[in-house]
């Protein structure tokens, strides 16, 4: 169970989220489970040429209603709960 605040990093695209709202769900992206970080370990892995959304872009699972924020947006398909997860619209100012 991801948890407000946990860091998750896909081992096969790079893809880095971080949790806005916890759930049940797994993560997945690239058909695979994606890992937590910790503070150090793989933090120095992560590559500067994947693009940085400007504000994020934030997901949301529709079953269990956790939501993540992209942090380094790749071409990876973010899933929970077995379906993918859908990009939160943001309102135009």
């Amino acid at each position: 169970m991801a948890k407000r605040g946990q860091t998750y990093f896909c081992e096969i695209c790079r893809q880095k989220v971080v949790v806005v709202e916890g759930g049940f769900g797994v993560l997945v992206c690239c058909g695979k489970e994606m890992s937590a970080v910790g503070t150090q370990g793989m933090m120095a892995t992560w590559t500067t040429a994947h693009h940085r959304p400007v504000e994020g872009v934030t997901f949301v699972c529709n079953i269990c209603k956790q939501k993540i924020m992209v942090v380094v947006e790749t071409t990876g398909i973010l899933e929970c709960c077995g379906q993918r997860m859908h990009r939160e619209e943001v309102a135009v100012r």
